[in-house]
């Protein structure tokens, strides 16, 4: 399933100590590289990016938009 730019998804992939994202985290989709993995940015609740991770597409879902902040 290809998952369009600008998504908000969910990261369901483990925790990632490195990157800093946890399993639940929301973000958005900011580039598609078409070999089915996607650039997310996460960001903190005032906006500021907090994390720019190219992600494995099994590893994303698209999210409600209740979840999250």
């Amino acid at each position: 399933m290809s998952l369009p730019i600008y998504s908000r998804v969910c990261y369901i992939g483990p925790e990632n100590i490195q990157e800093k994202i946890n399993p639940g985290d929301v973000g958005y989709i900011i580039e598609d590289y078409g070999d089915g993995n996607y650039e997310v940015e996460f960001s903190n609740s005032d906006g500021i990016t907090r994390a720019l991770v190219v992600i494995a597409g099994n590893n994303l879902e698209l999210a409600d938009k209740t979840a999250g902040f």
